[in-house]
């Protein structure tokens, strides 16, 4: 028998709390997509543990602030992915690179302004590093001193190959789960619901063998069909020249909050998990076509599966959003003072990985 994290950390809004700061606003957390900071201009804005947050591309930099204005608090930008300057829409104060106001509309409404109050007032900047075509955020003040490279470890190489596999994006779908974000997370690293939970979508492809690598917080899975049928492997001989050169199904977990997964490079997904309360979840997924390559090819593989893929994302998701529900109302039925003891089945050696990862960083 194996210990688990605390029942409370599922229900606990303190708990909650301590792993707002501890996690989240220690960690380097995903921001978004290279693809949409391409031009000058263009950001991305995310809610990282409550604190709204904008990335954004000034000639080619890339700059991260808080997303709230210093003069009145209101959001500055509003769009997920947008462009435009750093001009807050109530009083159309605008920000420079540094993230000092530079464009104050009646300065001279302002007695004694001063060079030091324009300073006092720029507003606080993240730390931000790329890995291939993922974006990352540490929050100032971070008691992880480490850059991005040293945070992902292994995990840097998974993240580099998986973004040259990336082509164009075919779906986001966004939802809503009335559960804690370990719940959903740990839904995502075990197969073993499948057969039951996903009878009708992905137990379809039949019996997998599997792998596992455990990374110090992050982990891999590997499955690969024990029987591909003549039309899957035909298919894939159609497409053998994908940039991301791999068979079956490969998850990759980037602690605490971001995962990958790959159908063989023909199409990839991004799931992005979003905590909002001890007991709600927001979770996006992004689906996209594999590139190739010979670029010229890869219209006709979206075409083939890249809807197909999408649904079956969907259908996923949408197949686990209950599951996760039910779990999350166990948990909160339980004594929230009671140590509990589990057991892993090999399928489920990540979930317990993810407990360690989860218990280490919290004490730390």
């Amino acid at each position: 028998m194996k210990p688990l994290i605390p029942v409370a950390s599922y229900t606990d809004p303190a708990i909650f709390k301590q792993e707002q700061a501890r996690l989240f606003n220690s960690l380097w957390m995903f921001a978004g997509f290279t693809k949409d900071l391409a031009q000058s201009q263009d950001y991305v804005t995310r809610n990282i543990a409550g604190q709204q947050v904008f990335v954004q591309n000034f000639q080619g930099q890339l700059r991260a602030f808080d997303n709230v204005c210093s003069h009145r608090f209101s959001l500055i930008h509003q769009q997920l992915v947008g462009h435009g300057a750093v001009q807050c829409p109530y009083h159309s104060w605008t920000y420079n690179q540094e993230g000092i106001p530079v464009g104050i509309p009646h300065l001279e409404e302002f007695p004694n302004f001063s060079e030091a109050d324009r300073c006092r007032l720029r507003l606080r900047e993240w730390q931000v590093e790329v890995c291939g075509q993922f974006v990352f955020v540490k929050a100032p003040g971070s008691q992880f001193s480490g850059g991005l490279r040293e945070f992902l470890g292994p995990a840097w190489d998974i993240l580099t190959t998986f973004s040259a596999g990336m082509g164009n994006q075919l779906d986001r779908y966004p939802m809503r789960i009335r559960a804690n974000w370990k719940v959903v997370v740990e839904n995502t690293l075990e197969s073993y619901h499948i057969w039951s939970v996903h009878s009708e979508s992905l137990a379809k492809h039949g019996p997998v063998e599997e792998n596992f690598n455990l990374y110090p917080h992050h982990s891999l899975y590997r499955s690969q069909p024990r029987k591909t049928p003549p039309k899957t492997r035909k298919f894939l001989a159609t497409f053998k020249d994908r940039q991301l050169e791999l068979e079956g199904y490969q998850h990759c977990l980037i602690f605490p909050l971001l995962t990958l997964a790959t159908f063989s490079g023909l199409s990839l997904s991004v799931h992005v998990i979003n905590p909002q309360s001890p007991g709600e979840t927001q979770a996006t997924n992004y689906t996209f076509c594999g590139r190739l390559k010979d670029p010229s090819y890869e219209k006709i593989l979206q075409d083939m599966s890249g809807q197909s893929a999408a649904a079956l994302t969907r259908q996923a998701w949408q197949e686990d959003r209950p599951i996760c529900v039910l779990v999350q109302q166990g948990i909160a039925s339980l004594d929230q003072n009671q140590p509990r003891e589990g057991i892993f089945s090999q399928e489920e050696q990540r979930v317990y990985h993810f407990h360690q990862a989860y218990m280490a960083a919290m004490a730390s």
